[in-house]
């Protein structure tokens, strides 16, 4: 089974509507969150938590601005090939691989706490991030924007720990063969320390999305990265 749908891009946020429900896909959470306890998608049905450390989905669609039925989390996304196209402004979901020529693949590596990773290069370093379909900012460990020159600050959120600010640096990054650009942010101690922990020094997320086709296979943990955009996609 195989199913895309329209992307609306709120804030660099990855939402799309099925059968009248607004989700907001997030491969950085390791649960899905639902106004609802269950959600039917693809013929299945799916349990949802009703908040994950004590934000549920009213307190997130506040955060974010924008009212969200579900927030789809990576225990739901794993079950799926998921194939994103910024510029057509479209994700598909599907049980079968879906046909994809890519320009270069990288290994997605699982950690012990569910979260999923994708090694990138910045300044001559590998460097571990998160990989983030729900973060609208990438963001590294301050010690690779040490000496850069802050471009603009903006807002963020997370729904653990609120809003909050932070600078933004603009930076090359590579990931397999290929070379992107991606304004980094800062993260507050309070999230960078638990990652550090975990051998983690970021997130890459809008950024990766914006710039490539991204099939991610979460069955054989291979990321697959189509052709690049020389028109990058405008946010609302």
């Amino acid at each position: 089974m195989m199913k895309t749908f329209h992307i609306d891009l709120y804030d660099g946020h990855l939402i799309f509507e099925d059968n009248g429900l607004k989700v907001l896909v997030d491969t950085g959470c390791p649960v899905t969150i639902g106004k609802d306890t269950y959600f039917d998608f693809m013929g299945k049905q799916y349990q949802c938590l009703s908040d994950f450390g004590g934000k549920g989905i009213p307190e997130i669609s506040a955060l974010m601005g924008y009212d969200i039925d579900v927030f789809m989390g990576m225990n739901l996304v794993e079950q799926f090939y998921v194939q994103t196209d910024y510029k057509k402004k479209e994700i598909t979901f599907s049980t079968d691989v879906i046909p994809f020529e890519p320009i270069c693949t990288v290994p997605i590596i699982r950690g012990r706490m569910g979260e999923v990773c994708i090694d990138l290069i910045v300044k001559g370093k590998c460097v571990r991030l998160a990989l983030d379909t729900g973060a609208k900012i990438s963001y590294i460990d301050e010690a690779f924007t040490n000496g850069e020159t802050i471009i603009e600050t903006r807002d963020d959120f997370n729904p653990l720990i609120g809003k909050f600010g932070t600078s933004i640096y603009a930076m090359e990054a590579s990931v397999g063969n290929q070379s992107f650009s991606v304004n980094f942010g800062k993260l507050p101690p309070v999230m960078a320390m638990p990652l550090k922990m975990m051998g983690i020094y970021g997130a890459i997320g809008f950024d990766l999305f914006n710039t490539f086709t991204v099939l991610m296979d979460f069955k054989n943990n291979v990321l697959s990265l189509g052709y690049l955009y020389n028109e990058l996609v405008e946010l609302i």
